[in-house]
């Protein structure tokens, strides 16, 4: 499964509860001309759940809370989510040990906005 993270602060760090997406452009608007990663990770190495709860009007989610997230007892976390300007797209967050070794042993390509634009958009 290829997914893509959007950092406008440049963190490109693999860690736990950090957001990934199969939708580029849900990316590309997160990068706001910062870092986008692509990785192609084993999705059935991986243990997911889908999660119901996103909230539109307070813009939260069940899996925004570390302790949430623990509790699933699952790899990834799934969902629907929105950007801050309201596009919906798909959430996947990293909830374990496991799933952070397989995104870094996948070694993801850290590209800048614009190279990302020119290559997936």
């Amino acid at each position: 499964m290829q997914l893509f993270h959007g950092s406008h602060n440049g963190n490109t760090a693999i860690h736990e509860g950090a957001c990934w997406t199969t939708d580029a452009d849900a990316a590309y608007f997160y990068a706001n001309d910062g870092i986008v990663l692509v990785v192609e990770v084993d999705e059935d190495a991986l243990s997911t759940v889908e999660c119901d709860g996103y909230d539109r009007d307070e813009d939260t989610a069940p899996c925004d809370s570390s302790g949430f997230r623990a509790e699933l007892g699952c790899d990834l976390a799934s969902y629907d989510d929105e950007d801050e300007r309201g596009n919906e797209h798909d959430c996947i967050r990293i909830c374990s040990d496991v799933a952070i070794a397989a995104f870094v042993a996948a070694t993801p390509v850290a590209m800048s906005a614009n190279q990302f634009c020119e290559e997936y958009r």
